[in-house]
This record gives structure tokens, C-alpha cells and sequence, in this order.
């Protein structure tokens, strides 16, 4: 793999740090296994030569290093996971000195020397402890208290001080073995080279020795040039990602700021570009949170719908769930005890003057005033049963969802205690007072639940008052100012039962509460979408990554494929004939995606014609399958006058698709995510995204960088007179998908031909 097919490779596996990390590995083990080159070459021959009987490197002039009498032996088990030849390693101290640093970290006063305090911190020293090349390695856990980790090594040239709790590693022979290879390969085995080897129980820390038995490949310096190279790249790809972070950050901030805060003179504008920018803005989890907060905030200030005049004001509404409270409370529900202390709380309930402006038919009030009840937990850990009935305590509480995690039980004689005050019902809203405070739920229809400690229980009037309403406002981000007793405690916070009871509540119209949830629920399902998209594409990477890690590792095949088009033909073909939307079409579209997105070279001429992008050797190739056994065609003309043509696997076509995995190589996940993406869609849609892509690609090509509205004209007015037939909003949708769903051009070849003049 030479830094054209890198590069090919890191774009299909994103740019994330992880991904980035898993790519430098990637090209640490394609360096070990001999296939960073474009040819096999024999690594390690010329090293081995220089190793003496020892078992030690010959040093380089002027260095001494330390030399233990006995030779480690490696074996697999002290090779880091996947590599399984211990002849390609040697051990660290064999061909490295490995020193301690010297400078205690309160040491020396500032000067002209770089100074590394720690592997993360840099100074300046007025001495130097050493001169020449290095990887910096820390001799001390960065956890501690028996957890080993390790902060991130440093590489560093010339002369520089180095604190005392780290080891700088010198090679003996820097034309043998780079001092920035050896920092790149420690560093992406970090947890198995050397966090493994610490010790220790309240201080773990990383000694000299176990540093030197650290197993070492055997690569050839031109083959450690281009991991440096390749790791430099590395390098920018992570600093220009950091740039495109910060500049998405700041315009996510301004977008939401513009929303926290808003004008009312730009107010309509602002939410609706924050709105229709979502996948623009959210490209990691974080993001999605916060775009769920402002909109939840949005709604219980009155901003996601517009107010009604019509509507019941919400003074009437809560006049209507007192008097309702007081009937139920003064017979009795839901026992007398508890009604008693219902009606002493209420009479203390008070709204404080000075609040936030409300809109037209909103008004403050308490959460008990809002609500039936408001009760407490038993202040005492109840019983816990093998089985019987849930205990919900704060664990089982997040995000707006009970869920089942360390789930705990209780009999029924505990459950009848426990519940004495109050039965839980499903539909009442459950609030944390700790661990954490401030986390909510309602309880699902057809649960029955024991109230664990530091749990609270709110009953609403379900007739009165919206109880999804009521969840999303108490998810909103600033709940705790709206608590008027303040939470308590000096190392864990909590909050107290009254600071529950007297929670202020902005109270809309009962109209108004049904049209804040029904849009509240659809914009928060198109944040799942989002974050679903990006988990699925993480794990769709990491795919391709560990594919990758495992064909560098992976020995090279011998066998070489006579027919790697119809290889890959029959790969589709296996994969697709079977669905009855794959056709011709499809089939074409797949071959050309198999050149243009994954840089195969299948020697594909594709034109732009009517079905195209259209390469007229697909009916050569049909024969030529049809011939050998691997599938026959079939046409079958549709009631609209179109053919369609279907395919039937046969015998051969196992021994040709296992042909076409050999050709595709590690782009095979690549190629399986674009199946299955297109796999579902019809002739039409898989025709619009080749047509899309191709366009698009032709450009970049070119030398060009097009935006939506120059691809869209390109396909409907420089590429065929059918594909005016596609309307610019449909070609546009379709843009979108292919964004969202990673089905971009990279600017491979090869290029449409018979084409108009691009008019940028």
C-alpha cells in the first residue's frame, strides 16, 4: 500500500480519532507483515546480521547502553495481538538504550532547552540531559490507585531535559531503526507493549526492564520512511479535522445561542435555519445533545408552536386540577394519612413575583399544583428479592426512560410497605433526588413498580394536564434554576423533597401542551435518526478498520484472478440476483460504484447515455458468463413498454464470487455497505444515485469542487435528454441521502465520456 491507496482507504474510514488511531495501526502492521511497499520485500535481513551472539545490537559510536547478561527469548505470547511471528521482533534492549529521565519536575529553571515534564507537558530547562532522537515513555500510571493507563508518548529531537518519573529510548543505530518508528509503533500498542507490563497496586508504575523486553519489529529503514510519511499524514488528517470541528462547534454555538436567547426580530428565521441545518451541525453525539437541549428549551419558553388566542387559558386549566385535587383529597385519596399531608403541603405552595415572561395564556405554578399528589420514597433501602416486583431506584431512570439496568426486585409483602403512601400507577412521572438529581420518567402502561429511595412520584390529572408535557419540561437543561429549594449536601448534591414539591412549572394552554409534544416527539425522532446515522456509520468504519488490521496482518494470496470484472460481477450477482428490483441497471451501476467509489481498476468505459453511466461491455460480459455456467440473463418486457432483465446464479457462480472476494480485497465492506444501502432501493433511485455520483465525480476529476445546484444542472442538462425527467427537488433529495449515508465520490477514475463543456 503505497499513500495513494492510504488516502483511498482513510476515506472510506472517516477521520475521527478513533479512526485515525486505528489507521496508524493499521500501517504499523502493514509495515511489520512486509506489504507497506508495492513488493514483498525480505525485512529485517540486514538488522539480523548486525545482532551479535548476545543478542544486543552493535552500538553506535559515542553511546553506551546498558546490556543485560541473559537473553529474553520472545515468543507469541509477548507479540502484540495479531502478529504471531516472533522472528520478525527482537527485544527493545537489544537494539535501544533506555535511560531515565534526570530533571526533577520542580527542577531546573527556565532556558534555552525544551523541557518534558511529562509526556503531555512542555517546558524549558537552562541544561540538558541528553542529545539526539527519542521516544518518550512515562514510568508512572496516569490513574493510579492500582488502574494503569498511560497519557500519550512524546517524540523528541536535539537536546532536552526530561523529568525524572520518565524514559527517553534511544535506538543504538538510527539508520537502522528510526527513533520516530519506534515512538509511532509504541504508541498505537501503548495498553499491550507497555501498560500491560506495569506493576504495582497503589502506584503503578512502568519499570527500565520491563520497558527493554518490550518485542521490537525488524523493518527495513525505507519501509520505516513511509510510516513516517504515512504518520504524517496522520498527522495533518487530525489537525485539519480539528479545524473543521472547531469551525462546526462555534457555528452549532452561534445557532443555538441565536435559539437560548433569541431576537424576536430574527427569531423565525434563526430557529428555522437551526432546524434545517440538524445534520449540518450534528456530527457527534455531543452536538445531538445539545440540539436536544435547546430544543427542549425552546418548548417550555413557548417557542416550538404558536399560541392559540381561542385556547383555555392555563390559569383555568389549573383552577379545574385543584378543584379536582381537593375532591379527591378531601375523601380520602389515596389514603387518609397521605391526604392530610397532601392538604397541609399545598397551603404553603407559593409562586415567587419576578419569574421569566410567559406567552399570552401561559402562567407559572408549582409541580404540585400542578399535579394530584406529590409523594416521597420510604427513606430506608428496601429488601431486595430474587424475583417479584421491579424496585425502580435512580439507576433504572435516564434520559427520559426506565430501563432495566442492575435491575432489583421485591417481594410483596416489601412492595405493600413501600407503596403504604402511595401505589405507583403507570403514567405518574418518577423524579431523582440523587445520583443524579433531576433524572425522569413516566411509568410505561401495564408496569407495576416499588418506589426505591430517592425516588419522587408526581400524579397528574391526566384529563388536565398533558404528562408528556410534563416530562419534557422537567428534561429541560434548566430545570435546577427553576428549583426554589436549593439542593443540598457538601460531596454528593441532592435535592431535597421540597425542593421537588415547589419545582416551577410553565404551564400552557392544555391545546397548546398536545401541540408542544406532537412536535417535540418529531423533531426528538429526527435526533434519534441523527444519532442512529452516526452510530451506524462508526460501526460501518470500525468495520472497514478491523478488515483492514486484519488484511495487513493476513498473508499475502498467491492466486491471482484472470477475470477480475466478471469477478466482481459475479460477487453482485450472488449477493443481488435473488431481489427483484436487481436488473441490468443495478447490476451496471454496481460495477461502475466498484471503480468510482472503491478505486478498483476493472477497465470499465462508462458513457453518458440514457441508462447510463452505461458501459455496452455489460452484454459482452452476460454471454461471457452465460457461457462459462457462472449466471444466465432473462428479459421480460413490462406492461410500460421497459425491459427488464433478470438474472439466474448458475453452477459456476460460487467459485466466481469467492474470485471477486479475492479482487475486492479489503474494499469488500465497503462494497457489501453499498449493496445492502441500494439493495432495497428501485432501478430508478439506483439510476438517480450513479447519475449523482458520476457527475459529481467527473468534476472532482476535473480539478473542480461543485456544489448541489452545478451537479444537479450537469445531470439533467449536460448528460442525456431522459434525465430531465428527474425533478432538481428529487436530485437534490437524493444528494442529501448520499451525504448522509456516505455514498460520496473520492475522484476516481474512470471518467464518463461523451460529455458537453462544464460550465462552472
Amino acid at each position: 500500500m503505497n499513500s495513494e491507496g492510504f488516502l483511498a482507504a482513510l476515506a472510506h474510514a472517516g477521520d475521527g480519532p478513533a479512526q485515525i488511531q486505528q489507521m496508524r495501526k493499521v500501517i504499523i502492521a502493514l509495515a511489520i507483515s512486509g506489504k507497506l511497499t508495492n513488493f514483498d520485500r525480505a525485512i529485517g535481513s540486514a538488522q539480523i546480521e548486525d545482532v551479535d551472539r548476545s543478542g544486543a545490537f552493535v552500538p553506535a559510536a559515542g553511546r553506551s547502553p546498558r546490556r543485560k547478561k541473559s537473553v529474553v527469548t520472545i515468543n507469541q505470547d509477548h507479540l502484540p495481538e495479531g502478529f504471531d511471528e516472533p522472528s520478525r521482533f527482537i527485544r527493545l534492549g537489544s537494539v535501544a538504550t533506555i535511560e531515565k529521565g534526570r530533571t526533577g519536575i520542580k527542577g531546573a529553571p527556565p532556558g534555552p532547552y525544551p523541557m518534558v515534564v511529562t509526556a503531555a507537558e512542555r517546558m524549558t530547562s537552562d541544561h540538558y540531559d541528553f542529545d539526539g532522537a527519542a521516544a518518550i515513555v512515562p514510568l508512572v500510571s496516569s490513574t493510579g490507585h492500582g488502574k494503569a493507563s498511560l497519557h500519550r508518548l512524546h517524540y523528541q529531537e536535539g537536546r532536552f531535559a526530561l523529568g525524572t518519573i520518565l524514559a527517553a529510548i534511544f535506538p543504538h543505530d538510527p539508520q537502522k531503526l528510526s527513533a520516530r518508528f519506534l515512538y509511532e509503533y509504541l504508541t498505537t500498542f501503548k495498553d499491550e507493549l507497555l501498560v500491560s507490563r506495569m506493576i504495582g497496586t497503589a502506584n503503578v508504575s512502568l519499570s527500565i526492564g520491563k520497558i527493554a523486553e518490550v518485542p521490537v519489529p525488524l523493518v527495513d529503514p525505507s519501509t520505516q520512511k513511509q510510516v513516517d510519511e504515512l504518520m504524517a499524514l496522520c498527522d495533518q488528517l487530525e489537525g485539519t479535522r480539528a479545524q473543521r470541528e472547531a469551525t462546526r462547534d462555534r457555528l452549532a454555538a452561534a445557532s443555538l445561542a441565536r435559539l437560548s436567547t433569541p431576537d424576536p426580530d430574527t427569531f423565525p428565521a434563526d430557529a428555522r435555519f437551526a432546524l434545517d441545518a440538524l445534520p449540518a451541525l450534528t456530527a457527534r453525539p455531543d452536538q445531538i445533545k445539545q440540539l436536544r437541549q435547546a430544543i427542549l428549551n425552546l418548548a417550555v419558553r413557548g417557542k416550538l408552536v404558536p399560541q392559540d388566542p381561542s385556547s383555555e387559558p392555563a390559569t383555568s386549566l389549573l383552577k379545574k386540577i385543584a378543584s379536582l385535587r381537593s375532591k379527591k383529597l378531601e375523601g380520602g385519596y389515596p389514603n387518609e394519612v397521605e391526604a392530610r399531608a397532601q392538604l397541609k403541603k399545598l397551603l404553603t405552595q407559593r409562586v415567587p413575583d419576578q419569574l421569566d415572561p410567559l406567552p399570552a395564556g401561559w402562567t407559572w405554578a408549582t409541580l404540585m399544583q400542578c399535579s394530584i399528589l406529590v409523594v416521597d420514597c420510604k427513606n430506608k433501602t428496601a429488601p431486595y428479592a430474587k424475583s417479584g416486583v421491579r424496585l425502580i431506584r435512580t439507576t433504572n431512570v435516564r434520559d427520559g426512560q426506565m430501563n432495566n439496568i442492575d435491575q432489583r426486585y421485591v417481594d410483596q409483602r416489601t412492595y405493600e410497605e413501600w407503596s403504604a403512601r402511595c401505589t405507583p400507577e403507570p403514567g405518574d412521572v418518577l423524579i431523582t433526588r440523587e445520583a443524579p438529581m433531576g433524572e425522569v420518567c413516566l411509568i410505561p402502561p401495564g408496569e407495576r413498580i416499588c418506589l426505591g429511595q430517592r425516588m419522587m412520584l408526581a400524579r397528574l390529572p391526566a384529563d388536565l394536564m398533558d404528562p408528556r408535557f410534563i416530562l419534557y419540561s422537567l428534561q429541560d437543561p434548566r430545570l435546577m434554576d427553576r428549583v426554589q429549594d436549593k439542593p443540598i449536601g457538601a460531596t454528593v448534591q441532592h435535592l431535597r423533597v421540597g425542593g421537588v414539591e415547589t419545582l416551577l412549572m410553565p404551564v400552557p394552554p392544555l391545546e397548546e401542551q398536545r401541540r408542544i409534544v406532537a412536535k417535540l416527539d418529531e423533531l426528538m425522532a429526527l435526533c434519534d435518526q441523527l444519532e442512529a446515522s452516526l452510530t451506524t456509520g462508526e460501526a460501518a468504519r470500525s468495520q472497514l478498520l478491523e478488515a483492514l488490521l486484519h488484511g495487513a496482518l493476513a498473508p499475502t494470496p498467491a492466486a491471482s484472478c484472470k477475470h477480475p470484472r466478471a469477478a466482481v460481477s459475479g460477487y453482485v450477482v450472488s449477493r443481488l440476483a435473488s431481489r427483484r428490483n436487481f436488473g441490468r441497471t443495478a447490476h451496471m451501476k454496481h460495477l461502475y460504484l466498484a471503480e468510482s467509489r472503491l478505486g478498483l481498476k476493472l477497465g470499465g468505459r462508462y458513457m453518458r447515455q440514457a441508462a447510463g453511466p452505461l458501459d455496452t461491455d455489460i452484454y459482452a460480459l452476460e454471454k461471457q458468463a452465460e457461457a462459462a455456467g457462472w449466471y444466465t440473463h432473462s428479459v421480460e418486457t413490462l406492461p410500460s413498454g421497459h425491459e427488464k432483465v433478470s438474472y439466474v446464479p448458475g453452477k459456476g457462480i460460487k467459485a466466481l464470487a469467492e474470485e471477486g472476494v479475492a479482487v475486492l480485497g479489503h474494499a469488500r465492506i465497503e462494497m457489501d455497505r453499498l449493496i445492502d444501502l441500494m439493495g432495497g432501493l428501485n432501478t430508478e433511485q439506483v439510476e438517480i444515485i450513479a447519475t449523482l455520483f458520476a457527475a459529481w465525480n467527473d468534476a472532482l476529476l476535473d480539478g473542480h469542487t461543485p456544489d448541489d445546484d452545478w451537479i444537479v444542472k450537469e445531470v439533467r442538462e449536460h448528460w442525456h435528454a431522459s434525465k430531465q425527467r428527474f425533478a432538481p427537488a428529487e436530485l437534490h433529495k437524493w444528494l442529501g441521502w448520499m451525504r448522509q449515508n456516505d455514498v460520496v465520490p473520492l475522484g476516481h477514475p474512470p471518467r464518463t465520456t461523451q460529455q458537453t463543456t462544464m460550465e462552472f
